[in-house]
C-alpha cells in the first residue's frame, strides 16, 4: 500500500515539537518586546527633559530658586515639543501626562531636570 499521508503518531510528534519550540521562544519574544517598549519610554522621557532644558535656557529669569514643574502640555504650547503629535507611553499606549521637575542644585550652582509622573508646583 502506498500511503502518502501522516500517521496520527507522526502528527502528535510534530505538535509536541512545535509546542516545545513555542514554550522556548514566546517568553524570549515577550522580553524583547518589553525591553523595546522600556527603551522607547526612556527615549520619550529624554526628549521631554531636553525640551524642558531648552525652555530653561530660553527663560533663565523664570527658573526657580528651589524647584518647579513643567507639564508636557505647557512645553507643547510654548513650542518646545511637537504639538501635532501626542506623547504616548509605549507601556500603556496612553497619553503621557507627567512633568519635568526643575531643581536648583545650589552647591554646584546648576539646575537639574528630571521627569516625574505627578506635577506639584508649576513654573508657569
Amino acid at each position: 500500500m502506498n500511503n502518502k499521508a501522516f500517521t496520527l503518531a507522526e502528527l502528535l510528534v510534530i505538535i509536541v515539537i512545535l509546542s516545545v519550540l513555542a514554550i522556548i521562544t514566546v517568553p524570549t519574544i515577550i522580553d524583547v518586546i518589553n525591553s523595546s517598549k522600556k527603551q522607547t519610554l526612556d527615549e520619550q522621557k529624554r526628549i521631554i527633559i531636553d525640551a524642558a532644558n531648552r525652555w530653561g535656557t530660553d527663560n533663565t529669569k523664570k527658573l526657580p530658586t528651589t524647584s518647579c514643574d513643567l507639564t508636557i502640555d505647557f512645553l507643547k504650547k510654548e513650542g518646545y515639543l511637537d504639538s501635532e503629535n501626542e506623547v504616548v507611553d509605549p507601556m500603556t499606549n496612553k497619553k503621557m501626562t507627567g512633568c519635568v521637575r526643575i531643581t536648583l542644585d545650589s552647591a554646584n550652582n546648576q539646575y537639574n531636570y528630571k521627569y516625574i509622573e505627578k506635577c506639584s508646583s508649576l513654573c508657569n
